[in-house]
């Protein structure tokens, strides 16, 4: 009867740890941009919180950024492909009865990336690898949808970078 216990045991055991395995990368293409992220688990912060499942949010979060650079570079006519090796989002994730994300001047958003953009012949116009952050990101409020956005201010972020550099 033991045996037969420890049996059971085992394979109920066995039956309930997770066996899905979490992507090496998270890649999502709109229009001419195209994002990836490289290993998202081990980015500084990119947590879902208890609020979803974890791959869901990082796809969530490629596809957010791959639009707003497609909408970004749409008038330029050039394609730029942009591989994230770490994200730490706006805010910090709190745990209440429910997880939020408390938005502070201590918890900065940056990120570390490589791009390349290329013109509509394919030539490279110009790369780089590059480390971002914008300290002062409370103090130019959101508007409209954006406003609502989980990862507003880290798109507006990225879109200035580009402003800049182009």
């Amino acid at each position: 009867m033991k045996k037969l216990l420890t049996l059971i045991l085992t394979m109920l055991l066995a039956s309930c740890s997770s066996t899905i395995e979490k992507p090496e990368t998270v890649s999502a293409t709109d229009g001419l941009a195209t994002v990836t992220l490289i290993n998202p688990r081990d980015f500084s912060d990119i947590d879902t919180g208890n609020s979803g499942i974890q791959s869901d949010f990082e796809q969530s979060v490629a596809n957010k950024l791959a639009e707003a650079l497609a909408d970004h570079f749409k008038e330029a006519d050039v394609t730029i492909d942009i591989t994230f090796t770490d994200i730490d989002l706006a805010g910090e994730t709190r745990y209440n009865m429910q997880e939020i994300r408390v938005l502070k001047d201590l918890y900065i958003p940056r990120m570390s990336f490589e791009y390349v953009i290329k013109d509509a012949a394919g030539n490279v116009m110009l790369a780089d690898k590059v480390d971002i952050k914008d300290m002062s990101y409370l103090s130019n409020s959101l508007f409209g949808r954006e406003a609502n956005s989980l990862i507003g201010y880290d798109k507006r972020m990225l879109i200035e970078y580009f402003e800049k550099v182009l």
